[in-house]
């Protein structure tokens, strides 16, 4: 685990942490909010969806314990600079394939770890809980890697889905490509990514567009018209339109506010 330095959201103690390589294409990163932080408010900030999971473990108070959320769509979230808190931001598909849990079976919001997978992986979910009593995030955060470490191995190797996945991230391969490349069809391709990923197909390369979309935007350098080809759109209009529907923002705007943000920082 290898801290990665971040300017964003450092006013709530916010640290963002790379996983071990052997886990990487489980887990995207690590992160822990709250602890060395004197900030005394909250913070709405906006978050997109993109076929992930929060493993969140809030390490303080009487809401101590474990929490699964899966975002479906753009929204505005709250992140208090209360308790101390450590998360685990799965990969799409790995809270399926390590817990045989779909992002479908998630209500809107958080929901409870503890209720929600099975028996044997809630049991050494609770152990670990315990064993996280009374430490500091960085010891919290390498036992929360070795358990999922231990989960993966218990897994055993990516499923053909990751394959569809990886494919699906270049902006110019269609999903009736990818069925094909797989032997599937188009609805058995996109009912296997609902199940394990809880997103069409069409709808997880949206989104993997405008995760590319959104950090070139934050450069000042890269005009909209480059931005909009490199996410596959020829025509700007039409990016336009799709980054405003996604994100609720004009890429000017989004431009405008997120390097007032970057600037503004402490």
């Amino acid at each position: 685990m290898r801290e990665q330095w971040q300017q964003a959201f450092r006013y709530l103690g916010f640290r963002r942490f790379l996983p071990a390589p052997g886990l990487s294409d489980w887990v995207a990163c690590f992160w822990a909010i709250g602890e060395g932080s004197d900030f005394p408010y909250g913070s709405v900030e906006t978050t997109y969806p993109d076929g992930g999971c929060s493993l969140t473990v809030i390490l303080d108070g009487p809401q101590r314990g474990a929490r699964i959320e899966f975002n479906r769509q753009t929204e505005r979230s709250l992140f208090l600079a209360g308790p101390r808190c450590i998360s685990a931001r799965l990969r799409p598909g790995t809270l399926f394939h390590l817990f045989g849990v779909s992002p479908t079976e998630l209500p809107t919001g958080t929901v409870d770890a503890c209720q929600l997978l099975p028996l044997a992986a809630r049991a050494r979910l609770s152990r670990l809980l315990a064993m996280m009593s009374g430490l500091a995030v960085v010891p919290a955060i390498v036992l929360l890697e070795q358990w999922l470490s231990g989960e993966v191995q218990r897994a055993g190797c990516l499923p053909r889905t990751a394959q569809a996945l990886s494919w699906l991230q270049q902006p110019d391969m269609r999903v009736a490509e990818v069925a094909c490349r797989l032997g599937l069809s188009n609805r058995t391709l996109e009912r296997r990514m609902m199940q394990q990923v809880g997103l069409s197909p069409g709808f997880y390369q949206l989104c993997l567009r405008m995760q590319v979309a959104r950090q070139q935007l934050a450069r000042p350098d890269t005009p909209v018209s480059q931005v909009a080809l490199t996410c596959g759109y020829y025509d700007q209009a039409h990016f336009t339109h799709a980054f405003r529907r996604f994100t609720g923002n004009t890429p000017a705007g989004y431009r405008k506010r997120k390097l007032s943000q970057i600037y503004k920082a402490p």
